[in-house]
Protein backbone atom coordinates (compact mmCIF):
# COMPACT_ATOMS: atom_id res chain seq x y z
CA UNK A 1 0.00 0.00 0.00
CA UNK A 2 1.17 3.27 -0.87
CA UNK A 3 2.05 5.74 1.91
CA UNK A 4 1.12 9.08 2.28
CA UNK A 5 4.46 11.01 2.49
CA UNK A 6 5.02 14.14 5.30
CA UNK A 7 6.89 17.14 4.04
CA UNK A 8 7.21 20.73 4.93
CA UNK A 9 5.98 23.29 2.45
CA UNK A 10 8.90 24.14 1.10
CA UNK A 11 9.84 20.55 0.12
CA UNK A 12 5.79 20.05 -0.61
CA UNK A 13 5.79 18.45 -3.74
CA UNK A 14 2.23 16.32 -3.53
CA UNK A 15 0.11 19.07 -4.72
CA UNK A 16 -2.37 16.54 -6.31
CA UNK A 17 -2.73 15.09 -3.11
CA UNK A 18 -4.80 18.84 -2.63
CA UNK A 19 -8.67 18.90 -3.06
CA UNK A 20 -8.22 21.85 -5.26
CA UNK A 21 -6.46 19.41 -7.61
CA UNK A 22 -8.43 16.85 -9.67
CA UNK A 23 -5.82 15.95 -12.31
CA UNK A 24 -8.47 13.74 -14.09
CA UNK A 25 -10.99 16.65 -14.43
CA UNK A 26 -8.54 18.48 -15.47
CA UNK A 27 -8.57 16.75 -18.76
CA UNK A 28 -11.98 16.74 -19.55
CA UNK A 29 -12.47 18.48 -22.73
CA UNK A 30 -8.95 18.32 -23.73
CA UNK A 31 -8.69 15.41 -26.04
CA UNK A 32 -7.03 17.27 -28.56
CA UNK A 33 -3.89 17.97 -26.32
CA UNK A 34 -4.49 14.04 -25.34
CA UNK A 35 -4.17 12.93 -28.87
CA UNK A 36 -1.45 15.05 -29.91
CA UNK A 37 1.07 13.43 -26.82
CA UNK A 38 -0.28 10.32 -27.75
CA UNK A 39 1.10 11.08 -31.59
CA UNK A 40 4.19 12.69 -29.96
CA UNK A 41 4.74 9.34 -28.63
CA UNK A 42 4.55 6.77 -31.13
CA UNK A 43 6.76 9.04 -33.34
CA UNK A 44 9.55 9.20 -31.10
CA UNK A 45 9.40 6.12 -29.92
CA UNK A 46 8.65 4.06 -33.44
CA UNK A 47 10.61 0.82 -33.81
CA UNK A 48 11.83 1.19 -30.00
CA UNK A 49 12.16 -1.23 -27.35
CA UNK A 50 13.15 -1.24 -23.92
CA UNK A 51 13.59 -3.62 -20.81
CA UNK A 52 12.24 -1.08 -18.04
CA UNK A 53 11.12 2.19 -18.44
CA UNK A 54 9.97 4.61 -16.16
CA UNK A 55 6.58 6.99 -16.20
CA UNK A 56 8.21 9.76 -14.29
CA UNK A 57 5.22 12.08 -12.41
CA UNK A 58 2.78 10.01 -14.83
CA UNK A 59 -0.31 11.27 -12.18
CA UNK A 60 -2.71 8.64 -12.45
CA UNK A 61 -1.26 6.71 -15.17
CA UNK A 62 -2.90 8.93 -18.45
CA UNK A 63 0.64 7.59 -20.83
CA UNK A 64 1.61 4.56 -19.11
CA UNK A 65 -0.73 1.92 -21.14
CA UNK A 66 1.49 3.93 -24.52
CA UNK A 67 4.54 3.96 -22.72
CA UNK A 68 3.92 -0.29 -22.32
CA UNK A 69 3.80 -0.98 -25.77
CA UNK A 70 7.94 -0.21 -26.08
CA UNK A 71 8.48 -1.64 -22.92
CA UNK A 72 8.81 -5.05 -21.04
CA UNK A 73 8.07 -3.12 -17.66
CA UNK A 74 7.20 0.64 -16.16
CA UNK A 75 7.89 1.86 -13.40
CA UNK A 76 4.83 4.98 -12.56
CA UNK A 77 6.49 7.03 -10.29
CA UNK A 78 4.43 10.01 -8.94
CA UNK A 79 4.67 12.26 -5.44
CA UNK A 80 0.82 12.22 -5.02
CA UNK A 81 -0.75 8.88 -3.28
CA UNK A 82 -3.78 9.69 -4.56
CA UNK A 83 -3.10 9.74 -8.23
CA UNK A 84 -0.73 6.53 -7.82
CA UNK A 85 -4.32 4.98 -6.31
CA UNK A 86 -5.91 5.94 -8.88
CA UNK A 87 -3.71 4.28 -11.60
CA UNK A 88 -3.40 1.18 -9.15
CA UNK A 89 -7.72 0.70 -9.98
CA UNK A 90 -6.92 0.89 -13.88
CA UNK A 91 -3.92 -0.39 -14.42
CA UNK A 92 -3.42 -4.17 -13.96
CA UNK A 93 -0.92 -6.42 -14.73
CA UNK A 94 2.81 -7.40 -13.94
CA UNK A 95 4.34 -4.79 -16.02
CA UNK A 96 3.28 -1.92 -14.21
CA UNK A 97 4.69 -1.19 -10.98
CA UNK A 98 4.08 2.10 -8.63
CA UNK A 99 6.16 3.93 -6.39
CA UNK A 100 5.96 6.67 -4.79
CA UNK A 101 8.05 10.13 -4.50
CA UNK A 102 9.16 11.20 -1.35
CA UNK A 103 11.69 13.42 -1.98
CA UNK A 104 12.02 16.72 -4.00
CA UNK A 105 14.16 16.32 -7.28
CA UNK A 106 14.60 12.71 -6.86
CA UNK A 107 14.05 9.97 -9.15
CA UNK A 108 13.27 6.82 -7.24
CA UNK A 109 15.94 4.42 -8.68
CA UNK A 110 19.03 2.95 -8.47
CA UNK A 111 22.47 4.30 -10.71
CA UNK A 112 22.53 2.99 -14.34
CA UNK A 113 18.91 0.96 -13.85
CA UNK A 114 16.41 2.39 -16.51
CA UNK A 115 16.39 2.48 -19.99
CA UNK A 116 13.35 4.62 -20.87
CA UNK A 117 12.60 7.62 -18.85
CA UNK A 118 9.21 9.49 -19.85
CA UNK A 119 8.73 12.64 -17.82
CA UNK A 120 5.32 14.80 -19.66
CA UNK A 121 3.38 17.26 -18.06
CA UNK A 122 6.43 17.83 -15.13
CA UNK A 123 8.36 20.93 -16.32
CA UNK A 124 6.24 23.14 -15.35
CA UNK A 125 6.26 22.44 -12.08
CA UNK A 126 10.02 22.71 -11.89
CA UNK A 127 11.15 25.84 -11.29
CA UNK A 128 14.32 24.61 -11.36
CA UNK A 129 14.97 21.64 -13.82
CA UNK A 130 18.27 21.36 -12.91
CA UNK A 131 18.66 18.80 -10.00
CA UNK A 132 16.10 16.37 -11.86
CA UNK A 133 18.22 16.63 -14.97
CA UNK A 134 20.76 15.44 -13.24
CA UNK A 135 19.13 12.65 -11.33
CA UNK A 136 17.69 11.68 -14.99
CA UNK A 137 21.34 11.45 -16.14
CA UNK A 138 22.63 9.20 -12.27
CA UNK A 139 19.50 6.66 -13.68
CA UNK A 140 19.46 5.96 -16.95
CA UNK A 141 22.31 3.08 -18.60
CA UNK A 142 24.64 3.63 -20.65
CA UNK A 143 22.58 4.46 -23.89
CA UNK A 144 19.88 4.67 -22.28
CA UNK A 145 17.03 7.59 -23.63
CA UNK A 146 14.98 10.53 -21.80
CA UNK A 147 11.67 11.60 -23.38
CA UNK A 148 11.10 14.85 -22.30
CA UNK A 149 8.34 17.40 -22.24
CA UNK A 150 9.36 20.98 -22.01
CA UNK A 151 6.44 23.56 -21.00
CA UNK A 152 7.53 26.44 -23.79
CA UNK A 153 8.24 29.78 -22.75
CA UNK A 154 9.39 30.48 -26.19
CA UNK A 155 6.60 29.05 -28.26
CA UNK A 156 5.67 31.35 -31.06
CA UNK A 157 2.32 33.63 -29.60
CA UNK A 158 5.07 34.64 -26.65
CA UNK A 159 7.59 35.39 -28.55
CA UNK A 160 5.63 37.79 -30.80
CA UNK A 161 4.59 38.86 -27.10
CA UNK A 162 8.15 39.63 -26.25
CA UNK A 163 9.03 41.10 -29.60
CA UNK A 164 6.62 43.73 -29.52
CA UNK A 165 8.60 44.55 -25.99
CA UNK A 166 11.87 44.33 -27.53
CA UNK A 167 12.78 41.73 -24.99
CA UNK A 168 14.43 38.05 -25.78
CA UNK A 169 12.66 35.02 -24.45
CA UNK A 170 14.38 34.87 -20.60
CA UNK A 171 16.58 32.06 -20.16
CA UNK A 172 15.58 31.18 -16.51
CA UNK A 173 12.26 29.40 -16.02
CA UNK A 174 9.17 32.02 -15.80
CA UNK A 175 6.32 32.00 -13.55
CA UNK A 176 3.19 31.99 -14.96
CA UNK A 177 1.35 32.61 -12.19
CA UNK A 178 -1.11 31.05 -9.25
CA UNK A 179 -4.33 30.66 -11.26
CA UNK A 180 -2.15 28.34 -13.31
CA UNK A 181 -5.29 25.95 -14.76
CA UNK A 182 -8.14 28.39 -13.38
CA UNK A 183 -7.24 27.29 -9.79
CA UNK A 184 -5.54 30.08 -7.54
CA UNK A 185 -2.75 28.19 -4.80
CA UNK A 186 0.64 27.96 -4.64
CA UNK A 187 1.64 24.72 -7.01
CA UNK A 188 4.87 25.98 -8.89
CA UNK A 189 3.93 26.56 -12.66
CA UNK A 190 6.69 27.49 -14.97
CA UNK A 191 7.62 28.04 -17.99
CA UNK A 192 11.02 26.96 -20.26
CA UNK A 193 13.34 28.23 -22.79
CA UNK A 194 13.92 25.22 -23.91
CA UNK A 195 17.06 25.88 -25.63
CA UNK A 196 18.29 26.13 -21.79
CA UNK A 197 16.85 22.89 -20.99
CA UNK A 198 18.48 21.10 -24.22
CA UNK A 199 21.71 22.76 -23.30
CA UNK A 200 21.42 21.68 -19.89
CA UNK A 201 21.05 17.87 -21.04
CA UNK A 202 23.66 18.24 -23.61
CA UNK A 203 26.39 19.72 -20.98
CA UNK A 204 25.72 15.87 -19.11
CA UNK A 205 26.68 14.48 -22.44
CA UNK A 206 23.48 13.44 -23.66
CA UNK A 207 22.56 13.86 -27.50
CA UNK A 208 19.05 14.89 -28.25
CA UNK A 209 18.14 12.14 -31.33
CA UNK A 210 14.12 13.77 -32.11
CA UNK A 211 12.30 16.68 -31.41
CA UNK A 212 8.42 17.60 -31.73
CA UNK A 213 6.30 20.64 -31.43
CA UNK A 214 2.92 19.35 -29.93
CA UNK A 215 0.10 20.62 -29.06
CA UNK A 216 0.49 23.24 -31.86
CA UNK A 217 -3.79 24.45 -32.42
CA UNK A 218 -4.65 24.27 -28.63
CA UNK A 219 -5.52 27.67 -28.38
CA UNK A 220 -9.36 28.11 -27.74
CA UNK A 221 -9.89 29.89 -31.68
CA UNK A 222 -9.04 26.67 -33.12
CA UNK A 223 -10.69 23.76 -30.54
CA UNK A 224 -14.43 26.02 -31.24
CA UNK A 225 -14.38 26.19 -34.68
CA UNK A 226 -12.23 23.43 -36.30
CA UNK A 227 -12.78 19.82 -35.92
CA UNK A 228 -10.37 17.67 -34.06
CA UNK A 229 -9.85 15.48 -36.93
CA UNK A 230 -8.88 18.17 -38.93
CA UNK A 231 -6.61 19.81 -35.72
CA UNK A 232 -5.13 16.01 -35.46
CA UNK A 233 -4.58 15.96 -39.72
CA UNK A 234 -2.45 19.52 -39.31
CA UNK A 235 -0.86 18.47 -36.21
CA UNK A 236 0.76 15.20 -37.28
CA UNK A 237 1.86 17.01 -40.53
CA UNK A 238 3.42 19.61 -38.64
CA UNK A 239 4.67 18.25 -35.28
CA UNK A 240 8.50 17.72 -36.88
CA UNK A 241 8.59 20.85 -38.80
CA UNK A 242 7.74 23.36 -36.23
CA UNK A 243 9.84 21.85 -34.04
CA UNK A 244 12.50 23.76 -35.83
CA UNK A 245 10.88 27.23 -34.25
CA UNK A 246 10.06 25.86 -30.92
CA UNK A 247 6.13 26.74 -32.32
CA UNK A 248 4.18 25.14 -29.55
CA UNK A 249 3.24 25.32 -25.72
CA UNK A 250 4.75 21.91 -25.69
CA UNK A 251 8.16 20.88 -26.54
CA UNK A 252 9.17 16.81 -26.46
CA UNK A 253 12.79 15.97 -27.37
CA UNK A 254 14.32 12.25 -27.04
CA UNK A 255 17.53 12.82 -25.59
CA UNK A 256 20.05 9.94 -25.82
CA UNK A 257 22.93 8.90 -23.01
CA UNK A 258 26.44 7.69 -24.27
CA UNK A 259 27.17 4.22 -24.21
CA UNK A 260 30.58 4.58 -22.28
Amino acid sequence: MVQAMVTTPADKINYYDDKKHNYVDFWAGRDYEHESELMAIHKLLKNRHYKLAMDYGGGYGRLTPTITRYAEEVILVDPSVKQLNLAKKQLHGPAVSFVIQEKKDNVPAKDASIDLLVMIRVSHHLPDPGPVINEINRVLRPGGEALIEIANEAHFVNRLRYLRRFKAVPKEAVPIGVHANGKEDRTPFVNHNPLTIEQAFAELGLRRIGKLSVSNFRHSLFKQHIPMKVLLLGERMLQRPFSLINFGPSIFILFKKPEN
